[in-house]
């Protein structure tokens, strides 16, 4: 699931990187917000799914404490990317590094193939 949202997300943000127009920049707004919207519980069913039940509180606050700190250092280095290269290329930096989590998510799927059932 997470693997095809990230794409989602990644598609929103690329049209927002090249919108023509307000109705497309729009569109890529809302691609973007709900690729985020299941992606971010996709990881967190992962990420707990690999603790122990008595673990999974613990799975669950360290997951969302990376994304915590994730958008905290983002903000201001995308802020200094707007202020060298112009506001469109923080949208371009943004898919590329939505898009390489797609890497993770496919890491975790062949992880999960791997198993034996």
């Amino acid at each position: 699931m997470a693997l095809f949202f990230i794409v989602v997300e990644t598609m929103g943000l690329a049209l927002m990187w090249l919108a023509w127009s307000g109705p497309v920049a729009a569109l890529g707004a809302a691609l973007t917000g709900f690729g985020y919207a299941l992606v971010y519980p996709g990881f967190g069913v992962e990420a707990v799914s690999e603790a122990s039940e008595e673990a999974r509180g613990v799975a669950m606050a360290a997951y969302t404490a990376c994304l915590d700190v994730a958008l905290g250092v983002s903000g201001p280095v995308l802020g200094l990317v707007a202020s060298v290269s112009g506001l469109p290329v923080v949208f371009l930096v943004s898919a590329v590094a939505v898009l390489c989590s797609a890497i993770v998510a496919l890491l975790i799927l062949r992880q999960k193939a791997a198993r034996p059932a």
